[in-house]
């Protein structure tokens, strides 16, 4: 009987335990689907993160919780087009819908599933009052929220994504739980290929080939469509900021929006951008004053032997009482 129970013993520690039935289990942001063995724990479901390969049926996902708070399926979510060139980082928000250009200091953010936009790194989505982030379905400002966005790229609110970096010259390959363009290349074999590309395209200006390439945009119609051609092509191609703009003069040149009058901030304050949803003219959000949190002075670090830091005024963010005053006493 001694044997007995020394066998099961060494069973338990050598096998673990979702393996115990004969199928293994997977935890939150491991791969799965494809090829790959196993299914997703309970509570996890395996979700795509990237296109499906032309020969890979069904495609790898990862096992990841339920829709963020505030989510709905990505099948009822019309996206606009996604940007090549952004004046931040590239994301996309936590519902994991929309590629999109991060949002910038002082633009609109959040709404019913995510739908004004995710911010930019070490900027949180905050309400337009008070020191607290904008969850949905609230609409906030991005803007430096002390406290919050320790890591800036990884966030709790966001899906679990794969992909690879290339790290002293070789792939490297893990998973993040993150809204941001974290990864150069969403599978190994795109990583593998584009390196060995490189060393092709070494070897091609060694030899003294050069291929030219331009990438830019035509207005066509009701859109902007961007491409990758030729640079000898004989009509030049549009960046994308001088399409989208002339697709907006043209779409709003007989559209009169109704007068907003612009607030005068207070020193501790600024102003937002409006928010005009895409493929409308007038905004929707208009500019508010908010607290610029980032100007707020700290607590002091140090006081003096004998002394304590302490908050001598408690201001509750609200413009013209934004920053609470510290004082050693």
């Amino acid at each position: 009987m001694v044997w007995v129970y020394l066998g099961l013993w060494v069973f338990l520690l050598v096998c673990s335990p979702s393996q115990l039935h004969g199928q293994v289990i997977l935890g939150k942001g491991e791969v799965c689907g494809g090829a790959v063995e196993g299914q997703c724990d309970t509570n996890l479901t395996c979700v795509s993160v990237k296109p499906a390969d032309k020969e890979q049926t069904p495609s790898a996902g990862l096992c990841s919780p339920p829709l963020a708070p505030g989510c709905v399926p990505c099948s009822g979510v019309l996206c606009p087009r996604a940007r090549r060139v952004c004046p931040g980082g590239h994301v996309t928000e936590p519902c994991g819908c929309c590629p999109q250009c991060a949002r910038q200091m002082g633009q609109v953010c959040g709404g019913p599933h995510w739908e004004k936009g995710y911010c930019d790194r070490d900027l949180t989505c905050t309400l337009f009052t008070g020191r607290s982030p904008a969850r949905p379905p609230h609409t906030g400002v991005c803007k430096v929220l002390l406290g919050h966005q320790a890591d800036p790229l990884a966030d709790p609110l966001c899906p679990w994504m794969w992909g690879c970096n290339v790290r002293a010259g070789a792939c490297d390959c893990y998973t993040l739980q993150t809204c941001h363009a974290a990864f150069s290349y969403h599978s190994l074999d795109q990583c593998l290929k584009t390196l060995r590309g490189d060393e092709l395209w070494s070897e091609m200006e060694k030899q003294g080939e050069h291929i030219c390439v331009e990438w830019g945009c035509e207005l066509q119609g009701s859109q902007c469509v961007c491409m990758e051609r030729s640079c000898y092509s004989p009509t030049p191609l549009l960046s994308e900021d001088t399409c989208e703009n002339m697709l907006q003069g043209a779409r709003c040149s007989n559209v009169i929006c109704p007068e907003v009058q612009v607030p005068s901030c207070p020193a501790d304050s600024f102003l937002t951008e409006p928010y005009i949803p895409h493929g409308q003219c007038c905004p929707l959000v208009p500019a508010i004053c908010t607290c610029n949190f980032d100007k707020c002075p700290l607590a002091p670090p140090t006081c003096p032997p004998g002394q304590q830091v302490h908050r001598v005024e408690s201001r509750d963010g609200i413009p013209g009482a934004c920053c609470h005053q510290y004082q050693c006493v």
